[in-house]
């Protein structure tokens, strides 16, 4: 909820501006002289300041001085019965965003509010989305299996709530994706999703990365920066890979989470936000209490509604599916229109991915790319994929894929045989140097 701060030393004129602002639904905090507005200031966070510019104790200039000199991204509108242009540009100059005589209409300030707030939520919005560029293909979660209609039923259930979840799962699985669709699928879905992994930041940079910093606050911390949670404000915060959060910050996330507010690192003002919680991890963090490298108080606060996803190989039935968008998907990309046969897509079930769905997808583009002819068959695939597909017995009888895989798999030895010598190996299995060649490149042989 945007918090607005209203400094004016005429009662009856505050008052009244007061009731209009809180009719609307902002909270205001208001001020009766200059001293007052910077002690609130000071104390707290806010999208907006309104101002008289003649105050007891301390002007509104010099409140606005103070305020661009330490927070930019707060709007001032400055108030004066005593209105010049020269006053008015002198005001424009030094940071001030409207500039209004009295007596005025409060349906016109209050016009002008509702601009300022809008234009700070679009800022907000292009700063996720810079921050949170994806990638033009679209990727949602995909699937008709049992397992994957348990995911879509709970999705279904949680995602209009405001309840925390924590998603868990292998590495690949789609946890990301999951949260992705459970923000879509919330009343939150035309605000911001913000997505941090929690992995991939030093543990030394984690906290800025979350809270943001002040100017100063740090060595190279040349301005201040809003974090994760703000940029989350009234919208969905992902903490994916929650588990590898370092101690310390753990605390911190636990308070954040029970009061919805924090400061900023080198900052005292505290600020208050509305995110809805979304965590993932690839680890077991009932193991990671016991082992006491989680908080336990933690864990009940992120588990209070659990959503695991299952593993490819619990619900392979997918994978022709899944093959079949991600082929159209590099298709488009590469400029490609390849397709797979039915051998390849016989071969691509037998597997189990320890990868999970991550796994297939990179295969998929590898294959795309390096098939030869207008169709991706097994000699295309992997050596591991088609040849655990040979060995599962009574799954695949077709001659072509089992050949493709023996003929590589002779290959393979004759090079190991010949300490990769080409021309010994060639001359062992009766081949050509140049015939060897082609069929290494066939199969994708370094």
């Amino acid at each position: 909820m945007p918090r607005i701060l209203l400094a004016e030393d005429d009662e009856i004129m505050r008052i009244s501006i007061y009731d209009r602002l809180r009719k609307y639904g902002w909270q205001v905090d208001e001020a009766e002289d200059g001293v007052k507005a910077m002690a609130l200031y000071e104390k707290n966070q806010y999208n907006l300041i309104i101002s008289d510019i003649r105050m007891p104790g301390l002007d509104g200039l010099t409140l606005l001085d103070n305020v661009r000199r330490t927070n930019p991204d707060t709007d001032i509108v400055i108030m004066t019965a005593y209105g010049s242009i020269d006053d008015a540009i002198n005001c424009l100059r030094r940071g001030a965003t409207e500039y209004i005589l009295k007596p005025f209409d409060l349906d016109d300030l209050i016009i002008r509010v509702t601009r300022l707030l809008s234009h700070q939520a679009v800022k907000a919005r292009c700063e996720v989305l810079e921050a949170t560029c994806r990638e033009s293909f679209e990727r949602k979660l995909i699937g008709e299996s049992p397992a994957m209609r348990q995911v879509f039923d709970l999705i279904d259930q949680a995602a209009p709530t405001n309840a925390t979840i924590l998603i868990t799962g292998e590495s690949g699985t789609g946890k990301e994706l999951a949260a992705r669709a459970i923000h879509k699928a919330s009343p939150r879905r035309d605000n911001p999703f913000v997505s941090i992994n929690c992995a991939a930041i030093p543990e030394g940079l984690m906290e800025s990365e979350l809270f943001g910093h002040e100017r100063g606050s740090f060595t190279g911390a040349d301005q201040r920066r809003k974090g994760k949670f703000e940029l989350a404000d009234n919208g969905t915060l992902l903490l994916d890979e929650l588990g590898d959060l370092a101690g310390p910050l753990q605390a911190k996330l636990l308070r954040v989470l029970q009061e919805s507010r924090f400061e900023r690192v080198g900052g005292s003002k505290s600020i208050q936000v509305d995110v809805r919680i979304l965590a993932c991890t690839s680890k077991d963090l009932n193991e990671e209490v016991e082992a006491g490298r989680f908080r336990r108080d933690l864990l009940y606060r992120l588990q209070v509604i659990p959503l695991r996803m299952p593993p490819l190989r619990e619900h392979k039935e997918d994978i022709e599916e899944l093959c079949l968008i991600f082929l159209k998907e590099f298709n488009t990309r590469h400029g490609r229109s390849v397709k797979f046969s039915r051998e390849a897509l016989a071969c691509l079930k037998q597997y189990d991915f320890p990868g999970n769905t991550r796994e297939l997808r990179n295969l998929v583009e590898r294959a795309s790319v390096l098939c030869r002819g207008p169709e991706i068959t097994p000699a295309d695939l992997p050596a591991e994929i088609t040849g655990q597909a040979a060995r599962a017995e009574g799954t695949n009888f077709n001659l072509a894929a089992r050949m493709a895989v023996a003929e590589k798999e002779f290959l393979q030895t004759a090079l190991r045989h010949s300490g990769g010598n080409r021309t010994e190996a060639a001359g062992l299995l009766g081949i050509s140097r140049k015939n060897l060649w082609e069929k290494m490149k066939l199969y994708n042989m370094e």
